[in-house]
């Protein structure tokens, strides 16, 4: 499918001592270094299992030549690539319709918080920080957030349950709309969906617009649909839903946001963006990117980055999700 070298073979490298379990490690790298590498490991395998720290060196040679040999231009026009932790490289065709942002991730600075800040070519800041935040935060001080340099603030308003499919207010959603308003900090909102239905995503929209009267929220952020895979340990009336239905449901909500005034808005992680959604469909809603890294190669637009989930700032007890909003 490619002239790309980095993805036709993935080597695991899994070394065990005596003492310690070394970790698993899985590279992309070139087909001639294949047949090398198992080899070497073949024959060094009685060496590498009696040394931890020759095992390490190998990874450490391993991951040196994947970053270094990794391909940041697609083989052609109608291919892009998506960087799994800046090693791996998924390929995959272009999403029709799908629109591509111009973000420099090389202009992205970091403080020793964590906060980021994004800059254009001139150095000017094209980006504002905030945070989202839910009945897990508990009491927050809104006045010290604000202090510590967040500019907005995404609130969980509501959410769909697992297995009942009842709809729910967070319990926490005017405690942190009304502070967050005192402390000037712009809002929007986010609900959390379980819906398997278009009707039951637009009862949904119907529910978050209803709140949004009776709290007289005045909002300068989107409303977002955050629809999620609940985790393993959860049973979830969402099991085998389709990606044709996830996409309408999201559009469904999306366009009843719309019709209501608000700014609409859909939460994802790359995995889902890519396999699940259909970004063509959905190209004129903004996507809110969830990637837990330092930087994102991902191809696609999108206007919000969650970058981390265990991010500090002041006034939080404990830790919180981190974001950038980035402006045209």
């Amino acid at each position: 499918m490619s002239k790309n070298p980095l993805t036709a073979a993935c080597v695991i490298l899994s070394v065990i001592s005596a003492s310690a379990l070394a970790g698993l490690c899985v590279f992309a790298l070139k087909n001639d270094q294949l047949t090398n590498i198992n080899t070497k490991l073949s024959h060094d395998k009685s060496s590498l299992s009696t040394s931890l720290s020759e095992a390490q060196a190998v990874i450490s040679e391993l991951r040196s030549k994947a970053e270094t040999e990794a391909v940041t231009e697609p083989a052609n026009e109608n291919t892009v690539y998506i960087y799994d932790n800046g090693i791996d490289v998924i390929e995959y065709p272009e999403i029709e319709g799908a629109l591509f942002n111009d973000y420099d991730m090389s202009l992205l600075e970091t403080d020793e918080k964590k906060h980021k800040a994004l800059f254009d070519q001139n150095g000017n800041k094209r980006s504002r920080f905030g945070i989202d935040v839910s009945s897990y935060q508990q009491n927050i001080d809104w006045q010290a957030v604000k202090a510590d340099g967040v500019e907005f603030a995404m609130l969980r308003i509501g959410y769909r349950g697992y297995e009942t499919g009842q709809l729910c207010e967070d319990k926490y959603f005017r405690r942190n709309l009304e502070g967050a308003k005192a402390a000037d900090i712009d809002t929007g909102v986010y609900f959390f969906s379980q819906a398997i239905t278009e009707e039951e995503s637009a009862e949904e929209a119907d529910y978050v617009i209803s709140l949004l009267a009776e709290t007289n929220a005045q909002l300068e952020m989107p409303v977002v649909f955050d629809w999620e895979f609940p985790t393993d340990e959860d049973p979830a009336r969402t099991e085998g839903l389709s990606g044709d239905v996830q996409t309408a449901c999201c559009r469904a909500f999306c366009d009843k946001i719309r019709e209501a005034g608000y700014e609409p808005m859909y939460y994802s992680t790359i995995n889902t963006a890519i396999f699940r959604y259909d970004m063509g469909v959905l190209s004129d809603i903004p996507l809110w990117l969830a990637e837990y890294k330092a930087d994102t190669s991902f191809v696609y637009d999108y206007r919000m980055w969650q970058y981390s989930c265990s991010g500090v700032v002041d006034g939080i007890e404990g830790l919180v999700d981190l974001n950038i909003l980035i402006e045209s």
